[in-house]
Parts: structure tokens; sequence; C-alpha cells
């Protein structure tokens, strides 16, 4: 695998973590421009993660899954970038389906990790449960997850960076 992919892994990583912390720090803020932000970084995280799988994780198992959430990501991003004012009524729900998505991947991924005998891999399933849990908080009731929707996105962000870090750690030991 070759040195850029890596790179654009952890900047994927970097960037998630990076816009949890901005939605942590200036809720008010956030609500209004939620749907750029997170268009943005998703439409950018997208293009990284599939960059990454074109240079050399394709060759590995478990990697349409990466494929899959790179073309999600794009989609998703694209989807917030165009349509701003419908996005910020839905985003519980665009959210939780997204982040519910992220999180069931990731502990896809743990598992592909424990078989070939990474000992990070129960990290992965740990930030993917939580990952999967903020999905299904923001399902159990949309009115109130509207009002902390900054919070839930921010950490959520955070631990989707994270594990973007984790699984760099797991591929490497892959390859």
């Amino acid at each position: 695998m070759s040195t850029s992919s890596k790179v654009c892994v952890a900047l994927s990583g970097l960037l998630f973590i990076i816009a949890g912390i901005l939605c942590l720090s200036s809720a008010e803020a956030t609500l209004l421009s939620l749907a750029w932000v997170l268009g943005f970084f998703t439409l950018l995280s997208g293009i990284l993660s599939l960059y990454f799988y074109l240079k050399g994780f394709s060759v590995v198992p478990g990697s349409g899954y990466v494929l899959i959430a790179a073309i999600a990501d794009i989609i998703i991003g694209i989807i917030f970038l165009a349509n701003q004012v419908f996005v910020a009524a839905a985003i519980p729900f665009v959210f939780a389906a997204w982040i519910l998505v992220a999180g069931i991947l990731s502990i896809t991924h743990s598992i592909e990790f424990k078989k070939k005998g990474f000992p990070g891999w129960h990290m992965l399933l740990i930030f993917g449960i939580l990952t999967v849990l903020f999905a299904l908080c923001s399902f159990v009731d949309p009115a109130i997850s509207a009002f902390t929707i900054t919070f839930m996105v921010g950490f959520a962000l955070i631990t989707r960076g994270v594990n973007r870090f984790i699984f760099l750690a797991g591929v490497k030991k892959l390859l």
C-alpha cells in the first residue's frame, strides 16, 4: 500500500476529528451551517476513501465495504451541499442513517480484523458500537435530537475519526 493512500486515510480521520471539535465548540453556529460543514467534510472524506481504495486497498478482504462507504460519503456530501434547507430540516434522520451505516461497517471491519489476528480489533468494535448508539439516539426522538444534534454530531465525528486511525493500523497489519 502506498504512503499516499495511508496519508489519505489518516487525513480523513483527522478531518472527522476536527469537524467534531468544531461542532462541539459552537453549537449555535453549527446548527446554522451544519448542512454545509457536513457536506464538505463528508464529500472530502468520500473522495479520500475512494482514492485509498483505488490505490491498493481493493486487494484486502472486505475492501468492498470501504468502496461502499466511500461512494455513500460522496453521494451524501453532494446531497448536503446541494440541499442545505432540506437537509437542515432532515438532519436528525439523515444523520442517523449515515452514522448507522458507518457504525455497522466499523463493526464488520472489526470482525474481519479479528479473523486476521489484528490485536486492536476490539477498539474498532467499541467505536463502531458507539457510532451505532449515536445513530439510534437520533432515531428515537428527532425533536430532541434537533436541539442536541451538534453535540451528537461532534462526538460521532470524533469517534468516526478515531475509527479511521484504528482502521489504518488494522490495514497495516493485514498487508
